[in-house]
């Protein structure tokens, strides 16, 4: 099990799968990319998450870069960018995906459930 430093497991690496378009090669750039979304799923036993990454049309103008993270017991979360450039489209995918985690820790936060007091 791969380690973060600070005795965390590193779900990212363990996790996350390079679909189409992608190569081993890239994996190191993907990873470092997408290294703050690692850190927002450590709340989560890593073996309930999994990542899949892939990109169609790479390097032409219809590029389209697509991230799926699925969570035990959640709806998938999906994000997509059509950006030409590689890192940019990952960076997108990485903050989408991280407002929806944020939004889906709204939601389920019992607190969140609670009436307003004025």
């Amino acid at each position: 099990m791969a380690d973060t430093g600070d005795g965390q497991p590193d779900v990212l690496s363990e996790r996350l799968t390079l679909g189409t378009g992608f190569t081993e090669d890239d994996h190191p750039q993907v990873l470092e990319r997408l290294a703050s979304l690692g850190k927002r799923l450590r709340s989560h036993p890593s073996d309930s998450v999994d990542l899949r990454l892939s990109v169609k049309n790479r390097g032409r103008a219809e590029q389209k870069v697509t991230l799926e993270c699925r969570l035990a017991g959640a709806e998938p979360l999906v994000a997509t960018s059509t950006e030409q450039e590689l890192s940019t489209a990952l960076t997108e995918v990485r903050d989408d995906t991280i407002h929806q985690l944020d939004k889906l820790k709204t939601r389920r936060d019992p607190r969140h459930d609670r009436p307003h007091r004025p």
